[in-house]
């Protein structure tokens, strides 16, 4: 009977194996691999977070610009400037004061509004932006900057908030880093055009930064429009 070489099997002592080099050359084989691919796997992680952290500052640097930006649109006076923020961490300082439907002299402006057949007068709103110095100095360049700074929106009806209520305000900003020096941050300031001018300008500074390695940071430059009550 002629035997089925495809199905024919082999026992005893002549039955081939592995040698015990072969098995350990085959073991670190995969450990090589293995280490290399975990290796690979940290630093996507790496990257990716590195990544989130990118868009999450951006992302909150532009809702905090959308939001003094409707505010500057909609202002018909603005109080008061800071300039180059101090760093006081007891308390917060005042970034910038403006109002809405509030002439100079701070006498509210009468104006109506129509909601289909009836008009209402529009009220005066206060706002008012402050910032809370941060603590953070690890790791951190140029030397006496701080990081972890907050900045925070007050408003009322009735007069200008003070910053030492600020915490029932709305958070606006946070992750902000404190300078003082050549790039002063945060920096409110208007440039030096007289009140009333129509092209008076207020340009703000602002860096937001993680305490991470390698550092994570986004900055914004913006100009705004000052209201012809300024």
């Amino acid at each position: 009977m002629k035997k089925n070489r495809f199905f024919s099997f082999r026992f005893g002592k002549d039955r081939g194996g592995f040698t015990l080099t072969e098995v350990l050359l085959a073991v670190m084989i995969v450990g090589l691999i293995a280490v290399a691919l975990a290796a690979l796997t940290r630093a996507a992680a790496r990257e990716s977070g590195a990544g989130r952290s990118k868009i999450m500052l951006r992302n909150n640097l532009s809702t905090f610009v959308r939001t003094l930006r409707r505010d500057m649109a909609q202002a018909t006076v603005v109080k008061s400037v800071s300039g180059t923020a101090s760093c006081n961490t007891r308390s917060p300082v005042t970034l910038v004061q403006l109002a809405q439907n509030v002439d100079s002299s701070g006498n509210m402006i009468i104006r109506t509004v129509k909601e289909d057949t009836l008009y209402t007068i529009q009220e005066a709103t206060y706002i008012t932006y402050c910032f809370l110095c941060g603590t953070d100095t690890a790791n951190i360049s140029p030397s006496g900057a701080k990081r972890g700074g907050k900045i925070y929106r007050l408003t009322s009806n009735t007069s200008y908030p003070s910053c030492s209520s600020y915490a029932s305000g709305e958070l606006v900003l946070d992750n902000v880093k404190w300078i003082s020096g050549t790039y002063s941050v945060p920096y409110f300031n208007i440039d030096t055009f007289s009140r009333g001018k129509t092209n008076s300008l207020l340009t703000v500074h602002i860096i937001t930064e993680l305490n991470s390695v390698p550092v994570m940071n986004e900055v914004i430059e913006e100009t705004f429009a000052m209201p012809m009550g300024y």
